[in-house]
């Protein structure tokens, strides 16, 4: 019976014989060769065996039944993390993890964690902010947001602001803060307009979020927000302001897996193949290491067929 395997592997892994494990997994696989807790199993103890290359073969090829299993999902992006494959990681969440739908909160807190170890505090940030529209009451989430040990990912005073305004509603928090914002010493808080602004696009006002990000840079000058005007622009549907400020960030960071499928994605609406391969080679000329680029460009070729 599978729960007689199941209950063995289990107590062996616990217990760190990994190779026993290995030897029962298998074992079970040639009589239940399509039973998901065998096939998960044998890929996360080929991975604490450090067979990384064997673990990630087998990753590979069953991604597409394993897709909405976060133990799973979570060892797959460890075996990637290891091996420093970073475009691969940014594929998996970009074409697999958030199609698919995240799994649960927890593991969206240890997206904001590899976000963090693999790209930086302002990609953990805007993992985040993702994870948060999808479980936006998650105590898990805001546990992580709230951490003092440095595995948190914002600065204090917008720690606080969450604080502040958690377990209200979206349009009274809005509103109060309009109210504090005419305040003195309140008028240029970039935290507190950042808040702001992710309030407006929770609430389906990207006009007003594009307000708030134009108001921080009226004040703070910064990429970041440069960035999330462009994201915000692109969501009410102005895709010439959007491609103003997100092709000024691909310029500075182009393996941002959301960006540049965005900027793709503007470029093809406008079935405009000309412009995009223009942008895509000046881009490369400034960043020459940027390779996985050339690819984009050969797929966008087929917009001329298509």
């Amino acid at each position: 019976m599978p729960r007689d395997y199941e209950a063995k592997i289990i107590a062996l892994v616990k217990t760190g014989n990994f190779q026993e494990a290995f030897e029962l997994v298998t074992e079970a696989l040639t009589i239940y060769p399509s039973n998901p807790f065998f096939l998960k199993n044998e890929i996360f103890i080929l991975f604490r065996l450090n067979k990384t290359a064997h673990a990630r073969q087998r990753a590979e090829e069953k991604v597409d039944v394993l897709k909405n299993d976060a133990f799973f999902l979570r060892t797959y992006l460890s075996i990637l993390e290891k091996e420093k494959a970073v475009e691969d990681i940014e594929h998996l969440l970009e074409k697999t993890i958030f199609p698919s739908g995240v799994c649960n909160e927890d593991f969206c807190v240890f997206l904001c964690r590899l976000a963090g170890r693999v790209f930086s505090n302002r990609k953990a940030e805007e993992m985040f902010q993702r994870c948060m529209l999808l479980y936006p009451e998650s105590g898990a989430l805001k546990g992580f947001l709230n951490k003092q040990d440095g595995e948190g990912i914002f600065e204090k005073n917008y720690k606080n602001y969450k604080e502040k305004f958690k377990g209200r509603k979206t349009v009274d928090a809005i509103a109060e803060i309009e109210n504090i914002k005419t305040l003195p010493g309140y008028n240029e808080d970039f935290d507190l307009q950042v808040y702001l602004a992710e309030l407006y696009k929770k609430a389906g006002e990207y006009g007003k979020a594009i307000e708030a990000y134009r108001q921080i840079l009226s004040f703070k000058d910064n990429e970041f927000t440069r960035k999330m005007l462009g994201y915000a622009y692109y969501k009410m549907g102005d895709s010439d302001n959007a491609l103003v400020y997100l092709k000024e960030a691909l310029f500075k960071d182009p393996r941002d897996h959301f960006l540049y499928s965005t900027i793709c994605k503007i470029f093809e609406t406008k079935a405009d193949y000309a412009g995009f391969e223009k942008l895509i080679n000046e881009v490369l000329g400034v960043n020459p290491g940027a390779k996985h680029l050339f690819g984009l460009l050969r797929r966008a070729k087929r917009w001329n067929i298509d």
